[in-house]
Formats: structure tokens, C-alpha cells, sequence
């Protein structure tokens, strides 16, 4: 890469997805009120044109850092934030025709489970 040439960043937000096969279009046993699994979060990265090489993934216990190298002219960049502990060691990720699925599993309880909604005006 030339001196005159840089690299352009392009922040890009994952799909986060509840880890049911509510997107594979299932019509039985499904809760049509899906939330997220309460034990990973699945985040899903569009990454065209990205070799899997040229991903990086680093997990702390409370968010993702991730950075893919498109060519000499795109990078992909995002940081997911958790609120919940991630289990670091259990976090597995596969990449397939441009998509790159991150699953994340949590350590402890939802902390938003406890509390109460506040009253809107």
C-alpha cells in the first residue's frame, strides 16, 4: 500500500440474534415474543469480500472487539458491549460466505430481570 493510500475504517454493528431458528422462517414451536437466549449472545458480522485470515476477535468479559480486512482500502471495525459476564474461554466463532456468527456465553443473571420498568409519561 502506497504512502498516499489509507486504509479506511467502517464501523459496522453485528446482528444480534435470540439463537432460535426464528430467522429460518420455523412456523411450529416457536414464541412469537422471542427475546434473547439468556445464556450467549450470537452476534452476527456481514464481512463481503473479508478472508478469514484477515478477521480478528478478541473477547473480554464485558464486550467484543472485532476487526476485519477487507483489502488495502477497507477495514471493518465494531465493539460490542455486554451486560453480563462473557465466558471468554467457552466463545467460539465460524465465518462462511461472508458472514461471521461470534457465540458468546454468558456468566450470571440478566441484571434487568429484577427491577421494575419505570412508569412513561
Amino acid at each position: 500500500m502506497s504512502k498516499d493510500v489509507k486504509r479506511r475504517k467502517y464501523w459496522i454493528n453485528p446482528h444480534v440474534h435470540c439463537g432460535c431458528d426464528c430467522g429460518k422462517d420455523v412456523k411450529e414451536d416457536h414464541d412469537e415474543g422471542c427475546a434473547d437466549k439468556e445464556d450467549a449472545y450470537r452476534l452476527i458480522y456481514e464481512l463481503p469480500g473479508v478472508k478469514k485470515e484477515n478477521i480478528s476477535i478478541k473477547v473480554v468479559k464485558n464486550g467484543v472487539r472485532m476487526n476485519a480486512v477487507r483489502d488495502a482500502f477497507v477495514e471493518y471495525v465494531n465493539e460490542y458491549p455486554f451486560l453480563m459476564d462473557a465466558d471468554t474461554k467457552g466463545t467460539t466463532a465460524s465465518y462462511e460466505e461472508g458472514l461471521l456468527i461470534v457465540n458468546v456465553p454468558i456468566i450470571g443473571d440478566d441484571p434487568f430481570k429484577k427491577i421494575d420498568s419505570i412508569k412513561i409519561n
